[in-house]
């Protein structure tokens, strides 16, 4: 499962689809009174959270004593549970806009995946799949006017939380506390994805797409650092240290595919800098850009980018080339997915070629920041109770958790057919190459089951995956804005936050001087920063007297 990038949660909208969020939905919001009117929480009855109720599912082999922590699987389970009770649909189709990182599969009838998902749903899917780079702009046509299909997938983009409040349905009364129990696979989706996707006026419009809390960490070559004696519990100046002696010829310590990520992905969080916001005791919130922290960690970046020890495409290449010459063995370090470390990926492309592993944070405390554990949510078309109902029967059979039947068939396929069973789990076929859980999404963005740690035929991977999880988790540091409505945030958040990332970029390059952050933080606060510090702290007061 990949979760969305700080590129595509925080790109710009296009000029042009900038100008289109003009709907008549838009009318009579134009001052920040009457945005916070529509989507705030404070002075509304909020809703209670729906009531986490854990699935049935096979006994994992390790159990996560952190809250919020992913079990983990040695081998994929012998037997497997059924976690619907009947098929959901009621035989109508059902439309979807969705999500997609993969080219578009075979129409439904040439799909047999696509085929059986719908035989088994009792529905007609019909999706409407929109590639990564183009969703923001596919939201903005829709937020403008457009047509909305039955289920819809969003994600960060300006003012999302008003279109959802005018124009989508309330679900409130089918999820909140007890309620969710008609959907077992929905309660079974952690709380704290729940509070990530946050109320809008007190209320429940959204399916949270789910994403474990530890998202990015930093993949180190384990052969390298045990060369030049690195352990995980370094510390800041034997990190320095590390990188620094393992440079050499065409071999780089670090890389990066945007050069302030790896500032707010490993840095920031090991300096001990406060993840995006700083609450303190009285409730007033500031932002993370304006610690002496954060600017520590863009000057070490700076200076190890100033010291030759970034890859010298870390400048320009994309995610995918800069992963590569990791995989090539040319890069030591660099920030990732930890799910592709758990789930093999990272381990299948590499080969024997090193031992890939994840590097902990060099501060004494081991700190890091944490994902909210929300990639984003599913919002539903306005219709009678009786059809929400099935379409939230359709989310849940979405997000059928591990060791059941339905999820199998999300993400594996039909046995015989896309895949066959072997002592390590589900072996895909030749037709899994275009016919899959990626070409096929629905099980990942019309609902999704929380993750599991299983790194397939290879015990010692999954459990070393397990023990970073255990260790780590804990000490991490959590955003306190998540789920806190903002209407300057949802406005002016994105701009904001490309302008600050653009200032990162240039002094970590060489292309600014250090001194220029000064002016780059003022600018992020007269900007709308301070005035989002004010609303959240709005809401963080209201949403600590409703819990």
């Amino acid at each position: 499962m990949t979760a969305i990038t700080r590129r595509t949660a925080f790109k710009l909208l296009g000029a042009g689809a900038a100008a289109a969020l003009t709907g008549p939905w838009l009318a009579g919001c134009g001052g920040s009174g009457g945005d916070r009117a529509a989507i705030g929480n404070a002075g509304t009855s909020q809703a209670p959270w729906p009531t986490y109720t854990a699935a049935e599912v096979p006994p994992p082999d390790l159990v996560s004593k952190v809250s919020g922590g992913l079990n983990g699987y040695f081998t994929y389970p012998d037997k497997l549970v059924t976690s619907v009770a009947s098929a959901p649909g009621d035989g109508s189709a059902v439309t979807a806009t969705l999500m997609t990182y993969s080219p578009p599969p075979a129409p439904v009838g040439q799909n047999k995946l696509w085929t059986a998902i719908n035989e088994a749903m009792n529905a007609d899917i019909r999706m409407n799949l929109v590639p990564a780079a183009e969703y923001q702009n596919k939201l903005a046509t829709i937020m403008a006017g457009g047509e909305l299909t039955d289920m819809m997938l969003v994600t960060a983009a300006p003012r999302i939380r008003e279109f959802v409040a005018s124009q989508c349905a309330d679900l409130t009364e089918f999820l909140s506390g007890d309620a969710i129990k008609d959907y077992p696979n929905l309660a079974n989706l952690p709380t704290y994805a729940w509070q990530a996707m946050g109320r809008i006026g007190g209320k429940i419009y959204g399916i949270p797409i789910v994403r474990a809390r530890m998202t990015n960490v930093l993949h180190v070559n384990r052969d390298h650092l045990d060369a030049v004696g690195a352990t995980d519990d370094w510390t800041m100046e034997q990190f320095a240290t590390a990188v620094a002696e393992e440079r050499g010829g065409s071999f780089y310590p670090l890389g990066t595919f945007d050069s302030e990520w790896l500032v707010k992905n490993y840095f920031a969080g090991a300096l001990g800098a406060p993840n995006q916001w700083a609450v303190d005791g009285g409730g007033a919130f500031s932002s993370t850009y304006a610690t002496p922290e954060f600017r520590a960690a863009i000057e070490m970046s700076r200076k190890a980018f100033a010291d030759g020890l970034f890859h010298p495409a870390s400048v320009t290449a994309g995610q995918s080339d800069m992963f590569n010459e990791y995989y090539a063995g040319n890069v030591g370090a660099l920030s990732g997915s930890f799910a592709n470390y758990f789930n093999g990926t990272y381990q299948g492309r590499i080969g024997d070629t090193f031992t890939t592993d994840v590097g902990f944070p060099f501060s004494p405390g081991q700190t890091s920041w944490l994902f909210g554990g929300l990639f984003g949510y599913v919002v539903f078309k306005k219709s009678d109770p009786e059809r929400l109902k099935m379409l939230l029967r359709i989310a849940d059979f979405a997000a059928a958790p591990y060791g059941s039947k339905e999820n199998e068939l999300l993400n594996y396929g039909v046995e015989g057919v896309h895949f066959t069973r072997t002592a390590n789990g589900p072996e895909p076929t030749k037709l899994a190459e275009t016919e899959s859980a990626n070409t096929v999404p629905i099980g990942k963005y019309l609902g999704d089951a929380p993750d599991v740690i299983q790194c397939p035929g290879d015990k010692a991977v999954t459990q070393r995956a397990f023990d970073v999880q255990e260790a780590l988790q804990p000490k991490g540091l959590v955003d306190p804005s998540l789920g806190l409505a903002s209407a300057t945030q949802d406005q002016k958040g994105v701009a904001l936050n490309k302008a600050v990332s653009d200032a990162i970029s240039a002094i970590v390059t060489g292309r600014a001087d250090m001194s220029s952050w000064d002016a780059a933080v003022s600018a992020f606060r007269s900007g709308g920063g301070d005035t989002i510090a004010t609303e959240l702290a709005t809401e963080y007061s209201a949403a600590q007297s409703s819990s």
